[in-house]
């Protein structure tokens, strides 16, 4: 599976990001986003993005104290602006659907990630790029493996922890979509 994993670069109060730290680390096929909506556009553009067979996108979560895989990605942005200063508050697809389901993880993996505590799942991507990014994937490649994982600081889970819970993660995806039958 020609999985590509994205992380975010520096924001804020965020100077070495964990999403961009793991995703450099985790040995797959990685890019590393400046936090700006225009950024985020150029690659789901990008060619390298169309000829992935999916995307698993990082993202940091300041406040959370485990890795969320983010189930839905809502039609929304707030006005939090990005490093460059843009913030395109409201529908980011006007018209589009409401909410998107990620589509890189099944009721299965959940289940069993949950109960060897890895992750815990989210219902909630935020109102910022890491929502925006996800929806707007979701839309571009609806038939591909598309999905976002919150991370959080390193202060709260450790990163050889979140190295391990993610490497774990990735080879439960990559099994079942590169062995569909087991």
């Amino acid at each position: 599976m020609n999985l590509i994993v994205t992380g975010f670069g520096a924001f804020g109060t965020v100077t070495d990001n964990p999403s961009a730290i793991l995703a450099r680390g985790c040995g797959r096929e990685c890019r590393i986003l400046e936090v700006s909506y225009a950024e985020a556009g150029r690659f789901l553009a990008s060619t390298e993005a169309r000829l992935a067979d999916g995307l698993l996108m990082l993202g940091v979560a300041v406040k959370r104290t485990t890795i969320t895989p983010e189930l839905f990605a809502r039609n929304h942005r707030g006005k939090h602006p990005d490093v460059r200063g843009e913030a395109p508050f409201g529908e980011i697809e006007p018209g589009g659907p409401i909410l998107l389901s990620a589509t890189i993880w099944n009721q299965n993996d959940l289940a069993d990630w949950t109960e060897h505590a890895l992750v815990h799942p989210s219902l909630d991507a935020g109102t910022f790029l890491c929502n925006d990014i996800s929806y707007r994937a979701l839309r571009a490649f609806p038939d591909k493996p598309v999905g976002f994982l919150h991370v959080p600081p390193f202060e709260a889970l450790h990163r050889e922890e979140q190295e391990a819970r993610l490497q774990k993660i990735l080879l439960s995806i990559e099994m079942r979509f590169d062995h569909p039958n087991l």
